[in-house]
């Protein structure tokens, strides 16, 4: 059966996560679930609560584009991001290195077709566990850096909506407000929203 993405007016994009304690085989099968779901919706990161489970978990998976270079340090080793690619980041801990924030328009695939100005940190550290339990350091910056904060935030019942100043909001308020009310609508007529095929 094909992995469903939560839309938004679920209730558990708003749940945080449980921390990954079991890397089992089941958890090996989600993560390429999720992957999976991932790519057929045209995603660069998925969470757990996107899939309907509350976990610490998520994946990733950033393009490379040459006019826009990541810089990225995995285990104080300088390599390309696309060698860690697909991704999926167990139980992920954000400190912000310094740096500026810039805004950056970011889409969600809990939202489709709605995008929106955030400003974020550029430069991150994560410590984050593999999908085999193996601890890791990773430095990144740029779309890399945005994408694992965006995921995060998931992680902990955040939105990217609920991280807009309120003037670039007012701006898709009214597509927000519409996807609610679909959502809703589904769920009361006991159908689950469904955005991707």
């Amino acid at each position: 059966m094909t992995m469903r993405i939560t839309q938004y007016g679920e209730s558990i994009l708003h749940r945080k996560g449980k921390a990954v304690t079991d890397f089992s085989p089941e958890l090996a099968g989600l993560v390429d679930e999720m992957i999976a779901a991932m790519r057929r919706a045209d995603g660069i990161g998925l969470a757990a609560q996107q899939v309907g489970e509350a976990l610490r978990l998520c994946v990733l998976e950033v393009p490379d584009h040459p006019d826009y270079p990541i810089a990225c340090i995995l285990d104080g080793k300088p390599l390309s991001p696309a060698l860690l690619m697909p991704m999926p980041m167990a139980n992920p801990k954000i400190e912000f290195l310094p740096g500026d924030e810039f805004y950056y328009e970011e889409g969600c695939l809990s939202f489709p077709e709605i995008r929106g100005d955030v400003a974020r940190p550029e430069r991150i550290r994560v410590e984050y566990q593999d999908q085999d339990g193996a601890p890791h350091v990773l430095e990144c910056d740029g779309l890399l850096a945005r994408c694992i904060q965006h995921e995060v935030d998931h992680l902990d019942g955040i939105l990217f909506i609920d991280r807009m100043e309120k003037a670039h909001f007012a701006q898709i308020r009214e597509e927000v407000q519409a996807l609610g009310k679909r959502t809703e609508s589904s769920l009361r007529a006991g159908k689950p929203p469904v955005a991707y095929p």
